[in-house]
C-alpha cells in the first residue's frame, strides 16, 4: 500500500515537473521571439556590405566594418537631397531642398535631425532657409527644436518649419529603400522616427516666416583701400541667441567674410559678448538699442559701456540699423 503510494506520490511530481518544463519551454521560446533583430548589422547585411550608385540612390557603406558600419542612404533628386544615415554619433536625417518663388527669389530650406541618446529616442532638430533676393542679398530664417519619442511611441515635439514636409518625404525614402533591399524594419529594434510622425498631427499655421525670420542690421558704408564700398552687418534671429557678422561689399554685389556668434550676455542690459564659432579677425561686444546696435572691442569694460551708454554711444567703433539696406550700385 505503502509502495502504490510512493509511486503515486513520484508520478505526480514528475508530471508537475513536466508541467513546469513545459511552460518555462514556451516562455524562453516568446521571450526570443520578442528579441528584434538589430536593425543597423541587418541594414548592412541587405546591401552585402557594399556601396551602391543606382540612379536616384546614392548609398555608402563603412569598408572592412562587419559590426555597425557607419552607412548612408541618399535619395538624389533635381531639386532635393533626402537622407538617413547610420554611425558613432547616432541616427541623422537631412533633407534639403531648393526652390524658386520667382526670377529674383530662390529658397534654399534644409533640416537635420540627429539623435542624441543611445536608444534613439530623443533627437535634436535644426532647420535654416537661406532666401536669395537676387544678387543683392539674402535673408536667413533660422529655427531649432526638440523630439522626444515615448515608451507607447507618440512624439512629443517643438513644431519647426518643414518638419511636416521632411517626415513626410524621409518615411517615402525609408519605404522605397526596404522594398529595394527586401528589408522590413518593423521586424527589428529600429526607431522608425519619419513613420512614428505618420498621423501626427501639425499645427495648422505655417506662416513661420513672421515669427522665426532673421533680422539684419547694415552700417553706413567705409571705404577700402580699392575703393569699395563695405558695409559691416550683423544678422540676429529673433530669438536673440544666435547671428552672423560680416561684411557686404557693395560694387561686388556680395557678401564678404561672415561668421556664425552665439550672443552672451553680459551683467549691463541689452549687452551681449559676440562670439564666434572659430578664430575670427575681430571680435565685438554689441549693445542692442530697438533698431540700432553699436559695437565695441569685446574686451571694453562695464563701467566704460555704461558710460558710452550714458553719453550716447560716442566711441562705439560702428553703429548699425535694421533701416539700413545693402546699397545697390545699379
Amino acid at each position: 500500500m505503502k509502495k502504490t503510494f510512493k509511486k503515486k506520490v513520484i508520478v505526480v511530481l514528475l508530471l508537475i515537473l513536466g508541467v513546469l518544463l513545459l511552460a518555462l519551454y514556451f516562455f524562453l521560446n516568446q521571450v526570443s521571439n520578442q528579441v528584434r533583430e538589430d536593425f543597423w548589422n541587418l541594414t548592412a547585411q541587405a546591401l552585402d556590405y557594399k556601396d551602391h550608385e543606382d540612379g536616384k540612390w546614392h548609398i555608402t557603406v563603412e569598408e572592412n566594418v562587419k559590426d555597425h558600419p557607419e552607412i548612408f542612404i541618399q535619395n538624389i533628386e533635381e531639386n532635393a537631397t533626402v537622407s538617413y544615415s547610420f554611425s558613432e554619433n547616432g541616427i541623422s536625417y537631412i533633407y534639403d531642398l531648393q526652390s524658386t518663388e520667382d526670377d529674383y527669389t530662390i529658397n534654399n530650406e534644409k533640416m537635420t535631425i540627429t539623435s542624441t541618446d543611445s536608444d534613439y529616442k530623443k533627437y535634436s532638430v535644426d532647420y535654416m532657409n537661406v532666401i536669395y533676393h537676387g544678387p543683392l542679398y539674402f535673408d536667413t530664417i533660422t529655427a531649432s527644436g526638440n523630439i522626444t519619442v515615448q515608451n507607447d511611441g507618440s512624439v512629443i515635439f517643438d513644431d519647426t518649419p518643414f518638419l511636416k514636409e521632411m517626415m513626410e518625404r524621409e518615411r517615402t525614402l525609408i519605404q522605397e529603400f526596404e522594398e529595394k533591399f527586401d528589408l522590413d524594419y518593423s521586424k527589428t529594434d529600429f526607431v522608425n522616427l519619419p513613420e512614428l510622425f505618420k498621423d501626427v498631427q501639425f499645427d495648422g499655421n505655417t506662416n513661420y516666416n513672421e515669427s522665426l525670420n532673421a533680422i539684419q542690421y547694415f552700417s553706413n558704408a567705409d571705404i577700402n583701400a580699392k575703393g569699395y564700398q563695405i558695409q559691416t552687418f550683423l544678422e540676429l534671429d529673433k530669438n536673440g541667441n544666435t547671428g552672423i557678422l560680416g561684411t557686404y561689399v557693395a560694387e561686388q554685389k556680395m557678401y564678404g567674410s561672415q561668421v556664425n556668434v552665439t550672443l552672451q550676455p553680459r551683467s549691463i542690459e541689452n549687452c551681449y559678448d559676440l562670439i564666434p564659432v572659430y578664430d575670427y579677425e575681430k571680435e565685438y561686444t554689441a549693445y542692442i538699442s530697438e533698431n540700432m546696435i553699436y559695437l565695441y572691442p569685446i574686451d571694453i569694460t562695464d563701467e566704460a559701456l555704461n558710460q558710452e551708454i550714458h553719453n550716447n554711444f560716442p566711441n562705439s567703433v560702428n553703429q548699425l540699423s535694421s533701416d539700413i539696406k545693402p546699397i545697390e550700385m545699379w
